[in-house]
């Protein structure tokens, strides 16, 4: 009986290890910050600056648009560069060290949509041209 059980385990190990390996890259901006990318079932739980990719990580073969958040740094530091007073700071050229309003992450997806198949490894990056936001999810405002 044990003897089928582990035949059984391999059986469905073995179907997983035919789906589609996928690595996600942020190619936007220097500025921009990319959180919680996720494709086809497959959810990484990580920040990425520019540059910077995810590990291999094994999703459901089909169909999807790249989906993740966005936060834009420039954007913290210029609109929040002001201090609680309304004086600026004056150090690092009026840019606070540490802003005061907490980081807005906003929902976007690729604007293709990607296809991947059983035996298959794909690195889809993250760029400008191929961004938008998504509506389908609620975004920081909470509308």
């Amino acid at each position: 009986m044990p003897a089928l059980t582990v035949i059984a385990a391999l059986l469905l190990a073995g179907c997983e290890l035919r789906h589609p390996e996928v690595v996600i890259v942020n190619n936007t901006a220097e500025s921009i910050v990319i959180r919680d990318p996720s494709f086809s079932g497959c959810r990484w739980n990580q920040v990425l600056a520019r540059g910077q990719a995810t590990a291999p990580q094994r999703c459901l073969p089909g169909t999807d648009h790249v989906h993740f958040e966005t936060y834009d740094v420039r954007e913290q530091l210029v609109g929040g560069s002001a201090t609680r007073d309304g004086e600026r700071s004056q150090h690092d050229g009026g840019v606070d060290a540490e802003p005061s309003l907490a980081p807005m992450w906003f929902p976007y997806q690729s604007i293709s949509v990607k296809r991947v198949g059983y035996d298959e490894f794909h690195r889809f990056e993250i760029v400008l041209q191929d961004m938008e936001q998504d509506f389908a999810v609620p975004g920081p405002y909470g509308h």
